[in-house]
């Protein structure tokens, strides 16, 4: 441009405008994206259990509805004024977009939906991010008391860009509870809390702080008192039948033994839908791995009074048998459910 060209007003006064507006706004937008304050940022972590809605046993996961709250703080936001300023919905996602926050990531869950959510900014710079969450979270479950075992169920929560040495989960315990009207009956939640736990990633050589909310359940056992232990215990019994047939109707003997193991092998293959292919013994396995036992007993009881023992105590025997067996299955069964 010639120097000696003249310079319209108008141009000068645009250009300055564009400074004062673009330049700010470009290192603004950048401070805000990088964690307030001293590093680490605590983060106040709370939640609450809306509803535990099943546990599916053999998927070894939970379906629960939670409330989650998380509370930062961060000056930069401060502004005049007495009312926290309030963004829901749609207006709280782009809100965060604009300012810091520790970009949560839901560790053991695939799909979190997301039922609603507020963002709540206070005069002094105290962020407060409230969401709704329901989803089928994955669980670590410990199946060797079952059915009367308790578990742990826990929701893992982490953030996906900020590490150990620039954020961390601060449980918050004011801000921990649960619904003692959940409508789910197989499990009773017994009490909730959170925990904050850092944790590396393999491989990665990162470490991140991870808020954990911990939910306590007790299974209730009578439905299945009902429905397995007793009808094994009545097959059992109807097997121990077999000492009432004479000694000469051996046949007769082993087809009922053999009626009553079959029952018994068909009420364990429709229990195994209900838990995983899990390497270890329930207390419910050890129940049919007792009836198995004592039904053979019965069998070669039997075959012995049959091959080697002498018919003329073969009645003696079928007492003592008749009574010693379901004593012995009963003693078998206490310990397979104290032990």
């Amino acid at each position: 441009m010639d120097p000696r060209e003249k310079v319209e007003p108008w141009s000068v006064a645009a250009l300055l405008l564009a400074a004062v507006l673009f330049l700010p706004a470009s290192v603004t937008g950048q401070e805000a994206s990088l964690p307030p304050g001293e590093r680490p940022v605590p983060v106040e972590a709370g939640f609450f259990l809306v509803n535990l809605s099943g546990v599916a046993e053999r998927d070894e996961t939970f379906d629960a509805d939670l409330y989650l709250s998380f509370r930062w703080r961060d000056s930069r936001l401060a502004f005049a004024g007495d009312e926290p300023r309030r963004y829901l919905e749609d207006a709280a996602v782009n809100r965060l977009r604009e300012i810091w926050w520790p970009q949560l990531e839901f560790v053991n869950t695939a799909e979190p939906e997301i039922t609603n959510r507020t963002l709540n900014v206070s005069p002094d710079g105290t962020v407060e991010y409230i969401v709704g969450l329901t989803s089928s979270f994955r669980a670590d479950l410990d199946l060797r008391r079952f059915p009367f075992d308790s578990q742990k169920l826990e929701v893992w929560i982490e953030s996906f860009l900020w590490t150990d040495d620039q954020m961390v989960f601060v449980p918050d315990t004011k801000r921990v509870g649960f619904n003692r009207e959940s409508t789910f009956e197989g499990l009773v939640v017994t009490q909730v809390s959170a925990d904050a736990r850092r944790r590396e990633l393999s491989g990665w050589g990162t470490t991140f702080s991870d808020f954990i909310a911990v939910i306590d359940v007790r299974r209730q056992a009578a439905f299945y008192l009902w429905t397995v232990f007793a009808p094994v215990t009545l097959i059992f019994l109807i097997s121990c039948t077999v000492f009432v047939v004479p000694i000469d109707g051996f046949h007769d003997r082993v087809g009922i033994s053999l009626a009553a193991l079959l029952a018994v092998i068909a009420t364990q293959f429709a229990m195994s839908f209900n838990l995983p292919q899990i390497s270890y013994l329930t207390v419910i396995d050890r129940v049919f791995v007792v009836t198995y036992f004592c039904v053979a007993v019965g069998v070669l009881v039997s075959t012995l009074q049959a091959t080697i023992l002498d018919r003329g105590n073969s009645k003696r025997v079928d007492r003592w048998a008749g009574l010693g067996l379901p004593a012995l299955f009963a003693v078998l069964l206490a310990l397979c459910i104290v032990w």
